[in-house]
């Protein structure tokens, strides 16, 4: 027995059908020992799930509860339709989120600093060190062999 019979069989039990098609399958099961097995395990299952769940009653309709959820629906599409429809302006407004808060903070540090620098340069200090660089008395040569799959680097300080 296939997949979709054993689903026709579960639909049949729970009474979601057509008529012609709930008839074919009620012959099946009636002719079907694999089937009818599923069936009485489908159905013992059923009851059991019954037994052991209380009956809960809803004061307000089905139809009520439906029409919740299209409206849910439809306001969904809504947002989507606004943010296709949003200007070209919008990513700006993402990156206008993040740089702000930097932003802002970028301020408070130079607000903080600013009585630092100051106390430095009335005190005669220099604040940037010269920093030597090693490179102004260095020279290198490159040979490269591509039959040696080689290459040397020579560096030279005078």
């Amino acid at each position: 027995m296939n997949r979709e019979t054993e689903i026709r069989i579960s639909s049949w039990l729970d009474g979601e059908l057509a008529d012609s098609e709930a008839a074919a399958v009620s012959r099946l099961v009636a002719t079907d020992p694999a089937a009818r097995a599923l069936a009485t395990e489908l159905g013992h299952t059923r009851a059991a799930l019954a037994a052991g769940e209380p009956l809960r009653k809803l004061e307000d309709s089905r139809a009520f509860y439906w029409s919740k959820i299209e409206r849910a629906i439809a306001a969904g599409e809504a947002r989507e339709h606004a943010a296709a429809d949003a200007p070209a302006s919008a990513p700006w407004r993402r990156w206008l989120r993040v740089l702000a808060p930097v932003g802002a903070i970028a301020v408070v540090a130079l607000v903080a600093a600013v009585p630092a620098l100051r106390e430095h340069a009335r005190a005669g200090t220099v604040l940037l060190a010269e920093v030597e660089s090693p490179l102004e008395d260095m020279s290198s040569f490159t040979f490269h062999s591509e039959s040696e799959g080689m290459t040397v680097v020579w560096v030279d300080s005078h």
